[in-house]
């Protein structure tokens, strides 16, 4: 799962100036880069803590179906108990929060969110492959036997706005103020 933030521009002219900031300044724009990314790292986590999605509403509830789940210790040999509260449940017996989902378990697939940094992107992935895993099903393809899905890795139009903002400011505070004359802010594009 890759999430990232392209620097695009709305005009030819704005075009031309930016790539001659790319140029001259290319460790102002990577500089930008990290801080938006690093921003929008702290936003999903936020919000996803929270039990809300990347759209803002709220999770599906975790299931209160009968099931059972492994209750051993990881690594351990596995022996199951019945929840008659379902995974709702389950999470209660194993300490965690469970008034309404917030993804997090054991931490790992959050700790494993991280960004990396071009001349002209900012990328957000998960660096190891369980956690990718676990995002992917979570995000995208749903997530266990009901295969419910709770979108939470993507940015959302008023983060956008917030990190094109940012990225602008960066970028005016690195270079000084002569690019306000020239230039205008960049609009950022997440996809």
């Amino acid at each position: 799962m890759v999430a990232s933030i392209d620097v695009k521009t709305n005009s030819v002219q704005l075009s031309k100036e930016f790539r001659n900031i790319q140029i001259k300044f290319p460790n102002a724009i990577k500089k930008a880069l990290a801080n938006v990314s690093a921003f929008q790292i702290r936003n999903i986590r936020t919000r996803t803590e929270r039990g809300i999605s990347v759209n803002g509403s709220r999770f599906t509830p975790y299931s209160k179906k009968a099931y059972f789940f492994n209750v051993s210790p990881e690594g351990a040999t596995p022996q199951y108990k019945t929840f008659q509260g379902g995974y709702a449940q389950f999470r209660r017996y194993k300490g965690r929060q469970s008034s309404f989902p917030d993804l997090n378990f054991s931490g790992r697939m959050f700790s494993s969110l991280t960004s990396k940094i071009t001349p002209t992107k900012g990328t957000l992935f998960f660096r190891q492959a369980d956690a990718n895993k676990k995002a992917f099903y979570h995000d995208v393809a749903g997530a266990g036997k009901g295969k419910v899905v709770r979108p939470f890795f993507s940015i959302n139009d008023t983060e956008a706005d917030k990190i094109g903002q940012l990225f602008a400011d960066k970028i005016f505070k690195d270079i000084g103020l002569w690019a306000l004359e020239k230039i205008s802010p960049p609009i950022l594009l997440a996809h």
